[in-house]
């Protein structure tokens, strides 16, 4: 780090009256003058977040989620052109204590605090140089309903009133409000530099990953509302009289969104809707443009004076409803959307001239991935915004597929890394402030360090991550039973979603052997020896380890009489595609005889089918074994999804809670012809 923008050592400071975790927004700002051209070079922090402005202009949002151990900063710099300039901050904290927690589960924080350092011009960027912050009384999130026993993993939305919020805080000499010093917390630390006892618990490192992009979005259709709104160039504009209606807009496919809306005049209220679909009477989902909307909504209280609202954080949704409650109309009205994902560039073209269906599956699947992908891949934009393992995996190899671009796959498999228990354990998804174990998706971690390694060829970073993967392939081996299968692990035994098993998973005892672990922890054993091979290290323990464990899975878990290999072993009536797919892929199966068993398995009915998640190791299993033509005919549940008018595709092909899920996009990854898995192992 430039020691320029350390020097004048700085502190993370807070607004004097407010609770380390009272809930709210909390505004900074500092006014610089230069009499000519002077550069800017600053670092920021927060917790929990902020949004950095130069002269009311969005500069970047922040900080990147981390945890307290590796608490991102962003680094901000420039030209300043002679006059005033005005830097600000946006400050978020949410509610936290595990009971009552308005927070995002993914936000790891330690209550608020705003930290910048640096210099614009010759003055000096610390807080205690000249900042001010006031508490923003006009603005607070919205407590959810009743859902996830009180608390909803993703953000909440906002209540903006404005008879105490002043939109133009950012840019006005003198603001509304009271303005304060900052009082200090306490010096901050960074991961360079030598502490015995840290005076804050944020240990701060630089942003790995560049900001968010955002792209103009456009209305497709005013579904409902006045004559007097109208759509111009995508942006709704017009006047909205007084009375009690709904305007309901359809932006003409899901997505995440930031959302800015502005008016003049109008007393009353305003919520801001957003829904993935519309439901029909009987609660059903219905995706074409008919029905009542449902879902999520902001909160506006207008003062009978201009107003302007920013989204804080994306929204997510294909329609969104304005309902209005006005006692005095609203004049010059505006809404727009911006379409707002982790920036991957220009995505590669597919074309299929002879089967125009896969075109529109790959593009439907691109738009998934982007719409999942932020400061952090994540399992589904409406919900929970988790990152976790299993999907994480498919997101990275349709992002690796169809970018080129390994930035948000490695800083996956880095932060899941970050989440190792005492136990040897890593979690299914991170960060979250709450702990889960899935035995499974810390098998499919390693999978996902070797399909990075295998494509990029990150010497330095397998260097990283390899102590932290033959920790945990070392902790799975510790249940390792006498008859040579593991048994009786911790956690959730998620596999996937269907019909007849409850939790996601086959309805066995969770102390019995799981015949689809234990192949997922044989190819896990594979691939880290492999990943030791190319760090110049014996992987030859491993790959014994491996063989131990595909005999015991053949000796106990294969039926003769069914020819088939069973969820438990000796259960018969425990029969998944699942399992036997993985014994093909995996290599239980004899390599000669992998083509027709595989054959024989996709069309065996006495099998619990697949959901679209696990479809990904099925695909993966022809992708190798099978033929085109049987590959083609995997894709038909996309197929139909694209049929019921899917603009992103759900969590299970049935009318599911998510409507955009990541783990849905993986026919991304095979209509690249690509494969990381290989024969004859």
């Amino acid at each position: 780090m430039d020691k320029k923008l350390i020097a004048g050592e700085p502190f993370w400071m807070f607004h004097p009256e407010r609770r380390e975790h009272e809930e709210g927004y909390t505004l900074f700002r500092k006014t610089v003058s230069v009499l000519r051209e002077e550069p800017f070079h600053l670092i920021v922090s927060a917790d929990n977040r902020f949004t950095f402005f130069l002269d009311g202009k969005v500069q970047g949002r922040g900080p990147l989620r981390g945890n307290l151990e590796h608490r991102y900063y962003d680094e901000y710099e420039g030209i300043l052109s002679p006059g005033e300039h005005i830097f600000a901050a946006e400050v978020l904290v949410w509610r936290g204590g595990w009971r009552k927690s308005s927070s995002p589960w993914s936000e790891i924080h330690a209550g608020g605090g705003f930290f910048a350092a640096g210099y614009a011009g010759e003055e000096r960027m610390e807080l205690s140089n000249g900042w001010l912050t006031s508490v923003d009384c006009g603005r607070c999130p919205l407590s959810w309903p009743p859902p996830w026993e009180g608390r909803t993993p993703a953000p909440p939305m906002d209540t903006i009133d404005f008879h105490e919020y002043d939109h133009d805080w950012t840019v006005k000499k003198n603001p509304e409000g009271k303005w304060i010093t900052p009082v200090p917390i306490g010096e901050a630390g960074f991961r360079d530099q030598c502490r015995t006892d840290p005076k804050t618990p944020w240990l701060l490192e630089k942003r790995p990953l560049p900001q968010m992009t955002e792209e103009h979005s456009t209305f497709l259709r005013i579904l409902s509302g006045p004559d007097s709104m109208k759509i111009r160039d995508g942006v709704l504009t017009g006047n909205c009289p007084a009375g009690k209606y709904t305007v309901l807009l359809d932006l003409g496919r899901n997505q995440t969104s930031m959302v800015h809306f502005s008016g003049k005049c109008g007393l009353g209220h305003c919520r801001i809707r957003y829904s993935e679909t519309l439901f029909d009477p009987e609660n059903r989902k219905l995706r074409d443009g008919t029905g009542v909307q449902k879902g999520y909504a902001d909160e506006l209280i207008l003062a009978g004076s201009p107003w302007k609202y920013d989204s804080f954080w994306y929204r997510t949704g294909r329609f969104i409803g304005l309902e209005w409650e006005l006692e005095e109309p609203v004049e010059d009205m505006k809404l727009e959307c911006s379409f707002i994902h982790f920036p991957f560039g220009t995505l590669k073209e597919f074309h299929a001239p002879d089967d125009p269906v896969l075109e529109d599956i790959w593009k439907v699947a691109c738009h998934t991935l982007l719409c999942c992908s932020h400061e952090h891949f994540e399992d589904c934009p409406y919900y929970e915004q988790l990152q976790y393992a299993g999907d994480s995996r498919i997101e990275a190899l349709v992002s690796y597929a169809v970018s080129g671009k390994p930035d948000l796959g490695k800083h996956a498999i880095r932060m899941i890394g970050y989440s190792r228990l005492s136990s040897g354990f890593i979690q299914s998804r991170y960060p979250s402030v709450f702990r889960q174990i899935i035995p499974g998706y810390c098998l499919i971690w390693v999978l996902m360090l070797h399909d990075y390694c295998t494509l990029f060829h990150d010497d330095e970073f397998l260097a990283e991550m390899l102590p932290k993967m033959e920790t945990l392939l070392h902790t799975f081996e510790r249940y390792r039973n006498r008859d040579g299968l593991l048994s009786g692990l911790p956690g959730w035994h998620f596999t996937d979603w269907v019909d007849g098993w409850p939790l996601g998973a086959c309805d066995r005892l969770e102390e019995v052997p799981d015949t689809i672990l234990n192949l997922f922890y044989a190819e896990a054993c594979l691939r880290g020896a492999e990943l030791l091979g190319y760090a110049g290290k014996d992987g030859e323990y491993l790959l014994k380890r491996r063989e131990a464990t595909l005999c015991a899975v053949n000796r106990y878990c294969y039926s003769p009489a069914l020819r088939r290999y069973t969820d438990v072993p000796g259960k018969p009536e425990y029969l998944s595609l699942h399992a036997n797919t993985l014994a093909v892929l995996f290599g239980a199966v004899a390599e000669e005889e992998r083509k027709s068993f595989l054959r024989e398995i996709t069309g065996d009915p006495r099998l619990k089918p697949m959901s679209l998640y696990f479809s990904f190791y099925l695909l993966s299993a022809v992708r190798l074994y099978g033929t085109d033509e049987e590959l083609r005919k995997l894709y038909a549940p996309w197929e139909q999804m694209l049929k019921e008018g899917c603009t992103t595709f759900p969590e299970t092909p049935q009318f599911s809670r998510s409507d955009c899920h990541a783990w849905s996009c993986a026919p991304a990854w095979f209509l690249t012809k690509k494969t990381i898995f290989t024969k004859g192992k």
